[in-house]
């Protein structure tokens, strides 16, 4: 059982541990400090490279990172020490699924570790199997908190709440990588968990999620009305004059390039512009700012 007075003496000689804070500020959000590289060993200073280009969503500089450590090709009669690695195998099968590289070379790792209930959550999470009674729950929310949300279901967070609580010896374990996976789902369940259906909460929830669409096409419906005065704006040009016609014929081939130029911009901000119109439509609705700046990070 997570209990605060635990947690708080727990969580409070994490930053002893260079690594362990590290993994934690991956499950919170916060950016890694990385140690001096010259204090590390190659191994931890890929682990640190690869929680950092999580964390920056920066793919290039992933695969920089994981592309030294799967030239090492350890087997089951003499596995390499990262390979029972807990904090750097999650982070590598974290990477590899939210950057959609290839699985061979850490199902290979995974399938030489150690047999115990964190190697057969790792090795369900390679195969998307997240719901197996076989996991530690609290490892599998961690995950989908990075990879996909969508599947964090409500059932998903009673089962992985009743397990954590069931846990009496979480502690007494002394592993770090499970008790931070459990301290961390513990307060993630409290922020995510769904309010009884019909309850007033879920109610305005429902309703969110309905004008947030709404709005959604109507800022559509604003942008093709703009579209369209804009073509006919240009429908509606004055007739150039006999000499205005002869200067764009000698200098066609400088207009068209002009025209691209600005045809190219102008696509380039078709993203921007979508944004700032359904923003727009929503403020205008009196939709909360507060709201509309979260739902932007939340993408």
């Amino acid at each position: 059982m997570v209990s605060i007075e635990n947690k708080i003496t727990y969580l409070s000689r994490i930053g002893n541990s260079p690594k362990l804070a590290a993994f934690n500020q991956l499950l919170t959000g916060k950016a890694i400090v990385q140690p001096i590289s010259n204090d590390l060993s190659e191994t931890d200073e890929i682990y640190f490279g690869i929680i950092s280009a999580i964390q920056a969503n920066d793919k290039s500089a992933f695969e920089k990172h994981y592309s030294k450590k799967c030239k090492s090709n350890p087997s089951k009669e003499s596995p390499a020490p990262f390979v029972n690695d807990d904090f750097l195998i999650f982070s590598i099968i974290l990477g590899i699924t939210k950057f959609n590289i290839d699985k061979a070379w850490i199902k290979n790792i995974v399938s030489i570790r150690s047999k115990n209930a964190i190697t057969t959550t790792l090795d369900n999470l390679l195969t998307e199997n997240f719901y197996s009674t076989s996991n530690l729950p609290e490892i599998v929310l961690m995950f989908l908190q990075h990879i996909n949300q969508s599947l964090i279901t409500n059932d998903f967070l009673n089962i992985t709440f009743k397990r954590i609580n069931e846990n009496t010896a979480l502690f007494d374990s002394r592993c770090d990588f499970q008790i931070l996976c459990a301290i961390h789902a513990y307060n993630s369940i409290i922020m995510l968990k769904e309010a009884p259906e019909g309850s007033e909460i879920q109610l305005l929830k429902s309703f969110d999620s309905r004008f947030s669409k709404r709005m959604k096409v109507l800022s559509w419906i604003m942008q093709l009305l703009i579209l369209a005065g804009i073509i006919y704006g240009l429908l509606k040009l004055p007739k150039y004059s006999p000499e205005t016609v002869d200067l764009i014929d000698d200098y066609g081939f400088a207009f068209t390039i002009l025209g691209a130029l600005g045809f190219t911009f102008f696509g380039n901000q078709l993203g921007f512009i979508r944004r700032k119109t359904h923003e727009l439509t929503m403020r205008l609705f009196g939709y909360p700012k507060g709201l509309i700046k979260n739902n932007k990070e939340n993408k």
